[in-house]
């Protein structure tokens, strides 16, 4: 019986299958090929400008990385530059304060003869001489008081004393003989004038004579105390002769 039940049922049920899965294509909705078509262009179109996109991002952060190579190099450059200039300026300032060193051919010590009393030394052999060898130097000249010539390029006058410092030249103005001279005793004062150019002396009445000026040459007798800081000095002078 039941198998009969079932039998039964079977037409309906085919009748419905028919109806949900059966349905024919035709009914279906179907897309017009243009349309399609349309579809289909504004895709590849989607696609390249999204090519486009990245492309024109990757130009972009090769242009980034172009401009801060330029900068780096801009800067460093001008890091050069001012290195330069800072060194040529340096260059310039030396050359300028650069002592000029005055060509003068001193005899070797060991060629002289010894030291006689009222011998005269140039300024420049002195120095030279002390320089070279300061103690064969010492030995020949700080013995005994001696002479020394030389071409005045300064003065000095110390205050509250009565003496006065003769500078003579020597190959470089860096390098002094210094000539410390004690003033005629008729002299109450001794200044120097004209922009320290000239020495001059005063009286106790206000008379007042020149005792030396820049660019004289000078024989100066006195003790030769050695060499000090670049400087040879001689203590206890008097002015033997100005010309």
């Amino acid at each position: 019986m039941k198998k009969t039940k079932f039998l039964s049922l079977t037409p309906l049920l085919l009748a419905l299958a028919t109806q949900v899965v059966g349905a024919p294509v035709e009914d279906m909705p179907t897309i017009p090929k243009a349309r399609l078509q349309e579809l289909e262009r504004k895709e590849k179109e989607l696609e390249n400008l999204t090519g486009e996109l990245n492309k024109t991002r990757g130009e972009k952060a090769r242009l980034e990385n172009e401009k801060e190579r330029l900068k780096g190099e801009a800067e460093q450059l001008q890091k050069a530059k001012q290195a330069a200039e800072t060194k040529a300026a340096a260059a310039v300032t030396a050359a300028a304060s650069a002592e000029p060193v005055i060509a003068h051919d001193t005899p070797p010590l060991a060629s002289l003869p010894p030291w006689k009393k009222g011998d005269v030394v140039e300024a420049m052999d002195l120095m030279n001489h002390y320089r070279a060898d300061a103690t064969s130097a010492a030995k020949r000249y700080e013995a005994q008081r001696i002479r020394v010539q030389g071409e005045i390029v300064g003065f000095e006058k110390p205050p509250f004393v009565r003496l006065y410092v003769i500078l003579l030249q020597t190959t470089e103005r860096k390098w002094k003989v210094l000539c410390r001279i004690a003033p005629p005793e008729n002299l109450s004062a001794v200044f120097t004038a004209r922009h320290g150019e000239e020495l001059v002396g005063s009286t106790s009445a206000g008379a007042r004579s020149t005792l030396a000026r820049v660019g004289q040459k000078v024989v100066v007798e006195g003790h030769c105390k050695g060499l000090n800081d670049q400087n040879v000095a001689l203590s206890g002078c008097r002015l033997v002769s100005v010309e």
